[in-house]
């Protein structure tokens, strides 16, 4: 079974609009799995972000309208959900499940702007101890990997 996974700073969806051109690129992605970051939804604030495509969503969110993580399963992929982990800082979002029979662990990060090496460590810490089976891990990490590759300045 191939499995597609997409990861997009989505920089907000708050507004139907705006979730709607979210749907609209994650339908032409052909998406399995989605990692959206900077959600910007607020605590008991979260919009209806059901989709006929992606009924399944697990967010986190923050207490004001920044941040915010959510991973989406599009109804084709028969993923059961076990257990789930989140921070309240609306950074990281961990889900734990079965597809198909097979233990995986999805994680969506949206690392700080600053102290991402430290930040990293520490979440690594906790998502070695949460995780289980194949780890799929996306997110916004706020760093370039490969400084040459991956900005356009010093």
């Amino acid at each position: 079974m191939e499995v597609k996974i997409v990861s997009f700073n989505v920089n907000g969806m708050n507004t139907p609009q705006k979730r709607s051109q979210v749907y609209q690129l994650l339908r032409r992605e052909s998406a399995d799995i989605v990692l959206l970051q900077e959600t910007h939804f607020r605590h008991q604030h979260i919009p209806n972000v059901f989709s006929k495509h992606y009924p399944i969503w697990h967010h986190v969110s923050y207490s004001s309208a920044a941040r915010g993580v959510s991973i989406g399963v599009s109804k084709n992929i028969p993923f059961v959900l076990e257990d789930k982990m989140y921070d309240s800082e609306g950074r990281y979002l961990f889900i734990r499940g079965n597809i198909a029979s097979s233990k995986f662990t999805i994680a969506n990060l949206y690392a700080p702007n600053s102290g991402q090496i430290a930040w990293l460590i520490r979440v690594f810490r906790t998502l070695k101890s949460f995780g289980e089976g194949l780890l799929v891990l996306g997110g916004d990490l706020n760093l370039t990997l490969d400084p040459s590759k991956d900005s356009s300045s010093t």
